[in-house]
């Protein structure tokens, strides 16, 4: 039979001048119990030289200064053995494939396939939120939805009037579908003469209260377009809702989104059907940016399963116009007018990012 070693597998072991071997766990400190070490009472007083001048270093025990210790006193050598780095967990196995998607977007999908949660979970290597800053938009009361939706049309148009030239791909105004379940020629008119206001601000113009406006009219014919109801509600404009935008606006740092190669406004994905649609916000560069007009200033772990599905999505088909893969994720918090930049390489746990991408082409239709 094998016998154990009454030591611990990890930590300081050191061999005292009369061969006693002792140990000592570097970041707690803790001795193994005397007489399980100490062989040679000869050693007892070296030991408890060495156990004093340890106490003196603050924890956790630092290599170099346990060494310079050790030496100090006469003992040696020093062997340090550093406990094993735990294993990066393991993604689930990957789901049936499916003939065709069961869901209709890749929100949808998932918010209903806990599996794909748990999967961006293990893979990732953690979160950290913002650093806490003032509000600069506070809301005024105004519908949330609308207000969002409504700043992200303005914010498009913004950005593409901060990068003339370099936009590479622009996506069509879902607002316009709403003709095909209202009256026709009054909602293409209203939808044409909000967009054409908006152009001036793609053209350079300072965004007014006239731009916000139309931003909102907009967003009231996509509402009714996304959620088939509230067509009573399309091209009314609330005076909060105007406002509420107005100030999102105002608080955007333009420096920050001026691209040095190119833009994607509302960028697509070829991969996309596979979940049943998706669609971002901005793709600045390599940079992948999901807008939140909330007043909660943090990092939710959802935005991460968004920003990671639509990461996914580049991978396993590329960015619809983009001549770049996508190598940073940003999460734009408009009420505070930061944004958070997350690098890829440091997002997700050292080569399970591939093994992410490969659970969803495993597990997802294909086209």
């Amino acid at each position: 039979m094998t016998r154990r070693s009454p030591f611990p597998d990890t930590g300081a072991f050191v061999t005292l001048p009369h061969g006693s071997r002792v140990h000592v766990d570097p970041v707690s400190r803790t001795w193994t119990p005397e007489w399980r070490r100490v062989a040679d009472e000869r050693d007892l007083v070296p030991y408890r030289a060495l156990q004093a001048a340890l106490e003196a270093l603050p924890l956790p025990l630092d290599r170099r200064a346990v060494a310079t210790v050790v030496a100090a006193h006469g003992a040696g050598p020093l062997r340090w053995v550093a406990p094993p780095r735990p294993a990066a967990p393991a993604l689930p196995p990957p789901l049936t494939r499916p003939a065709t998607p069961a869901f209709g977007s890749l929100t949808a999908y998932l918010r209903g396939t806990p599996q794909a949660r748990q999967s961006i979970r293990a893979a990732l290597a953690g979160r950290k939120h913002p650093a806490a800053v003032p509000m600069l938009a506070a809301p005024r009361g105004a519908n949330p939805g609308l207000v969002g939706t409504a700043f992200d049309y303005a914010f498009r148009f913004l950005l593409e009037g901060l990068n003339p030239g370099r936009v590479a791909v622009k996506g069509a105004l879902t607002a316009r579908a709403a003709a095909l379940v209202l009256d026709r020629d009054r909602t293409r008119s209203a939808v044409n003469e909000a967009e054409t206001t908006l152009l001036e601000v793609a053209g350079g113009q300072p965004f007014e209260a006239r731009h916000a406006h139309a931003a909102v009219v907009l967003a009231s014919y996509e509402v009714v377009v996304r959620t088939g109801w509230f067509a009573d509600l399309a091209g009314v404009v609330p005076d909060a809702a105007r406002e509420d935008v107005l100030g999102l606006v105002q608080a955007i740092p333009r420096e920050a989104f001026r691209a040095e190669r190119q833009l994607i406004l509302n960028p697509r994905f070829a991969a996309a059907g596979r979940f049943g649609g998706a669609d971002a916000d901005v793709l600045l560069d390599d940079l992948l940016i999901e807008v939140k007009a909330t007043r909660h200033l943090k990092l939710d772990g959802d935005y991460l399963q968004q920003l990671t599905g639509y990461l996914v999505l580049d991978r396993l088909g590329g960015t619809v116009g983009s001549q770049e893969p996508v190598r940073r994720l940003g999460v734009y918090y408009a009420r505070h007018g930061v944004l958070q930049v997350l690098p890829v390489k440091d997002l997700y746990r050292p080569g399970l990012l591939p093994q992410l991408v490969s659970w969803f082409d495993e597990s997802l239709p294909r086209l």
